[in-house]
């Protein structure tokens, strides 16, 4: 099923410097994505007040983008647990 989605996702922390921690790490892995693959997924991490924002634009399969924001989550997750210890 092909979809088209424009949408924002924010987690957040209250911790400005962490906040930019885990955006980031998150923006690293969002620039090494396949070259396929960006042509039809637009990610975009950054922080604002103690916020990580991602804003998506994707055109395409569905399970294309569950697998990206899958991905997305993992690193958000990853990000947050070694910024978590420091």
């Amino acid at each position: 099923m092909r979809v088209e989605v424009v949408g924002r996702i924010v987690w957040r922390y209250g911790d400005e410097e962490r906040a930019r921690a885990v955006a980031e790490a998150v923006e690293v892995d969002n620039l090494a994505m396949p070259p396929g693959l960006k042509k039809s997924l637009n990610l975009e991490t950054a922080w604002v007040d103690g916020k990580v924002i991602t804003k998506v634009k994707y055109s395409g399969e569905i399970e294309t983008l569950i697998r990206a924001l899958d991905d997305l989550v993992f690193s958000v997750k990853i990000a947050e647990g070694v910024t978590g210890k420091v």
